[in-house]
């Protein structure tokens, strides 16, 4: 999840676009989850939220792996400090929050420290994130970071598919973090694949549809397996392709928004539903309808929470970001400035 901007390049908002959809599946989930973990599930809601699994985190991490090439760009002390600043600061604060507002039991477990609960996606997109800075000196040109990339996505996801790690944190990292670099691969023909002739995507889409049907029946076909990674990848492919061509008109603009601001719509979410749940339970609802006030309340409720961010920045970036970046970027300057007057007196 990304620096939210003010605004995008043309040819990039229907990312932005992708990530408020994403993140707000992310919602819905939760929405029927949270009741169901309680014995107040709705068949209909998990089947539909089982049928979105293969494509949902994937395409997050995906469209996060997408702005690696730009952010290697930088120095390396402004791009750690960018990850800590608008990363690592939300992680942190909110993991501490949830753990002591809500979860009550979680800062007394070393596994919900190690293992993030919700914020799981936080801690591993900082892991490949670290990663990505760690491989940069093989990654100074496209095509090699193209190249590079597919290499390590085929690595996590066979490492993945065959560890036998009782960790959660690692497993999703290696599974989901895959699409990271997958992503990171692809950046360099999106506006390519976009021109694809339609038969081809039609195809594509008929055999998304049938692989995804096919994982109801099993989480093996569905997420953290060789075996889910086709289902994946060509729901991705067959997303990237339709995204551009969505009609643009204030529905898409509030989808762009939401996705600019999607760290806001994932760290808030959680604690939302969980409380809309446990009010719930004290009243006493139908399921359906405690699933349904649950899924309504928490995506209504982060949308206030994302219109209230100018008041509330703190809780997504660290204080004083934009100084220190400044000065960091200044210092860049004036050490390619000293780079360069030295190569013209040698």
């Amino acid at each position: 999840m990304p620096q939210p901007r003010t605004d995008s390049p043309p040819r990039m908002r229907w990312m932005d676009l992708l990530r408020g959809v994403a993140v707000l599946l992310v919602v819905v989930l939760h929405g029927s989850d949270i009741p169901r973990a309680n014995g107040l599930g709705v068949d209909q809601w998990i089947q539909l939220n089982l049928y979105l699994e293969p494509f949902r985190m994937p395409l997050l991490m995906f469209l996060s792996g997408t702005l690696l090439p730009r952010s290697l760009e930088k120095s390396s002390v402004i791009y750690l400090w960018g990850k800590f600043a608008s990363l690592i600061w939300p992680l942190v604060l909110w993991l501490v929050g949830f753990g002591v507002l809500i979860y009550h039991g979680g800062p007394g477990e070393l596994r919900y420290w190690l293992g993030g609960d919700y914020l799981w996606f936080l801690m591993a997109l900082t892991l490949c994130y670290l990663t990505g800075m760690l491989l940069k000196p093989l990654l100074s040109r496209p095509r090699l970071l193209s190249a590079l990339g597919v290499v390590v996505f085929l690595i996590m996801v066979i490492t993945r598919h065959f560890t036998q790690v009782d960790d959660a944190l690692v497993t999703r990292t290696l599974y989901y973090g895959a699409f990271f670099f997958l992503g990171a691969a692809c950046m360099w023909i999106l506006q390519r694949w976009a021109r694809a002739p339609w038969p081809l995507i039609a195809a594509l889409a008929v055999l998304m549809a049938l692989l995804a049907h096919h994982g109801l029946e099993s989480r093996e076909f569905r997420a953290g397996s060789l075996y889910a990674v086709p289902t994946a990848v060509i729901g991705i492919a067959v997303i990237l392709w339709v995204a551009p061509r969505l009609p643009a008109g204030r529905f898409n603009s509030f989808l762009q928004w939401v996705g600019r601001n999607s760290i806001v719509v994932y760290v808030c979410h959680f604690p939302i539903i969980i409380l809309i749940h446990r009010g719930l339970i004290e009243i006493g609802v139908d399921p359906v309808l405690h699933v349904a006030a649950c899924t309504v309340g928490g995506l209504l409720l982060s949308l206030l929470v994302v219109w209230l961010r100018p008041w509330t920045r703190w809780l997504y970036v660290v204080p004083g970001n934009r100084r220190v970046s400044a000065r960091l970027a200044a210092r860049d300057r004036a050490d390619t400035d000293r780079g360069t007057d030295r190569m013209r007196m040698s």
